[in-house]
């Protein structure tokens, strides 16, 4: 397979969980990069708003590789706020990559594409469905306008969809179960047998670079997850080991869903957030898992750590922070 490394690499959501870990990953291989985010540091982050691109337009017209992490991924979030930062300001940011003749154009979708109904292996040809909430339809509308935008496009689009990613820093993964837990607020639906597919970061990382630099990348979507699944009640209980309780509670879906209603409704009235809402619970019941055989073809990639090692790392990390004892 052919390699082409980038010049220079522009990494939006340059301060959230994935784009960081790419700045590191760069920076380390001795690769001109630069991040964009709503906070700068003063450094080799600026300060931009994607959804105003002349505010980056200079970044845009140095790079010849633009690597899209930035999106609001929640399930708690308004849906036209959704909308405006991962579809709307997913669109102008493609666009003035075409303008400034940006080369390669990596937009980090995500696995919930596919929906939460599908059921079994699902590779890269399966249709992709618009049955969640609002982070689901927008995942999915975002694929559509980069898809759009460069159909007649000189500019080279890669689409990664990863799975459930964790690892140190992550926080829907790590930090939020471990703050419901403390909370004595969580619960699994589907008397936890919904399927969980973990992707260590470090795995991600390893795959989207690989998207960057191989040729034959160009123009394809790729699943970027584990083989196979687990459940989700074999995820969650290493928070509880961790945490020396027992657990976790895994209920009836129908009496999840109910708990998260009545969560959401007083959420809203006392000013708060509920990340355990409806669409969260419709996604811990998914019954779909990921082929990475076209990653393993086209990228020369798998991964590579062990999931209990990866879970280690990510006890360590939350230790370290104070989550836990």
């Amino acid at each position: 397979m052919g390699q082409k490394l980038p010049k220079k690499v522009l990494i939006t959501g340059a301060n959230g969980f994935i784009g960081n870990q790419l700045m590191h990953h760069y920076k380390a291989q001795g690769i001109e990069v630069v991040g964009v985010d709503l906070c700068g540091n003063g450094k080799d982050i600026i300060q931009g708003d994607i959804a105003q691109p002349e505010t980056i337009s200079q970044q845009l017209k140095d790079a010849d590789v633009v690597i899209h992490t930035a999106a609001l991924v929640s399930n708690s979030i308004p849906d036209g706020d959704m909308w405006r930062v991962n579809v709307e300001a997913t669109g102008n940011l493609v666009a003035a990559a075409e303008k400034y003749k940006v080369r390669r154009f990596v937009h980090i979708s995500s696995v919930v594409a596919y929906g939460n109904s599908a059921q079994g292996e699902l590779d890269e040809t399966q249709p992709v469905h618009a049955d969640g909430g609002s982070y689901v339809l927008t995942k999915l509308a975002s694929e559509h306008a980069v898809l759009t935008a460069t159909a007649n496009s000189a500019m080279e689009l890669v689409i990664i969809r990863p799975g459930d990613v964790y690892g140190p820093g992550s926080r829907p993964w790590v930090i939020l179960p471990i703050e419901a837990i403390n909370k004595g607020q969580f619960m699994l639906p589907a008397k936890g047998e919904g399927f969980f597919r973990p992707i260590y970061i470090d795995d991600l990382i390893r795959g989207i670079a690989l998207a960057v630099s191989t040729k034959e990348a160009r123009g394809e979507i790729f699943n970027l997850s584990c083989e196979g699944y687990i459940t989700t009640r074999e995820f969650f209980s290493h928070h509880y080991s961790w945490m020396n309780k027992s657990g976790p509670l895994a209920v009836s879906t129908r009496l999840a869903l109910i708990a998260a209603t009545v969560a959401t409704k007083i959420a809203n009235l006392t000013g708060g957030v509920n990340e355990a809402s409806t669409a969260t619970v419709v996604q811990l019941c998914t019954k779909s898992w990921f082929s990475i055989a076209k990653a393993e073809r086209i990228l020369g990639w798998k991964p590579e750590m062990p999931f209990e090692e990866g879970m280690q790392h990510s006890k360590l990390w939350a230790q370290e922070q104070g989550l836990i004892k």
